[in-house]
């Protein structure tokens, strides 16, 4: 008897749970991109935000605000967008820093939750399709019934097979995209507000220094010095 493997088994698989399976394994796909995409991408803002804060606080405790600003415009970090935010923010005082702070943290939370809207409607619409084709395979299972004018087990067996196969890939599926998308999204918010945190603790330190700070250069000037 011939024995098959594992890749060959899936193949079977595919092949047996009709057309429904082929917008599943796009899904799966995208899911799958937009996951390992993602995780990449909030690994490398969480680690940007832990190392810029020691730095940050240190040129503030020296009253080097010109210096906050030129490290923020070159590092690429959700504390640093945040911070050169309100330290380039117009003149107005503390309540026009907060408010440019609450407007590029708006924009952060926007970005670091970019394309989970998507893995959302995965895990939604996955399994509606794997309902689809399971309509589909009792419709052939009926029709096949009709041709052989008769009701037994082999002559709906592949019927059955297909309703079965497109719903278990569609909950399979949707299980991927839902619990991609609860991860990455709680993932997502903890470091937003880990950097809100962490800007309004160095602004509260700037506000609070002592010491006479230095003239805040504007961005396009930031930039020539970089």
């Amino acid at each position: 008897m011939e024995e098959f493997g594992p890749r060959h088994t899936l193949l079977i698989y595919f092949q047996q749970g009709g057309i429904a399976m082929y917008p599943l394994l796009l899904c799966s796909i995208a899911s799958v991109a937009i996951a390992v995409e993602r995780i990449w991408a909030l690994y490398r803002a969480g680690r940007g935000t832990a190392e810029l804060k020691p730095s940050l606080a240190a040129l503030i405790s020296k009253g080097h605000v010109g210096e906050v600003v030129e490290r923020c415009a070159g590092a690429d970090s959700p504390l640093a967008r945040l911070m050169l935010a309100a330290l380039t923010a117009p003149p107005g005082g503390p309540e026009q820093r907060h408010k440019a702070l609450e407007r590029a943290l708006t924009q952060e939370a926007s970005n670091l939750e970019r394309y989970l809207s998507v893995l959302a409607t995965i895990g939604s619409v996955s399994p509606f399709v794997g309902l689809f084709g399971t309509v589909l395979g009792i419709m052939r299972a009926f029709r096949d019934i009709g041709l052989a004018g008769a009701a037994g087990g082999a002559v709906v067996a592949a019927g059955i097979a297909e309703a079965l196969i497109a719903t278990a890939a569609g909950l399979f599926v949707a299980v991927i995209g839902v619990v991609a998308y609860n991860h990455l999204m709680g993932w997502a918010q903890s470091i937003v507000t880990q950097a809100q945190l962490s800007a309004e603790e160095l602004i509260a330190q700037l506000e609070g220094s002592t010491k006479e700070p230095e003239a805040v250069p504007t961005v396009s000037a930031s930039a020539e010095v970089s």
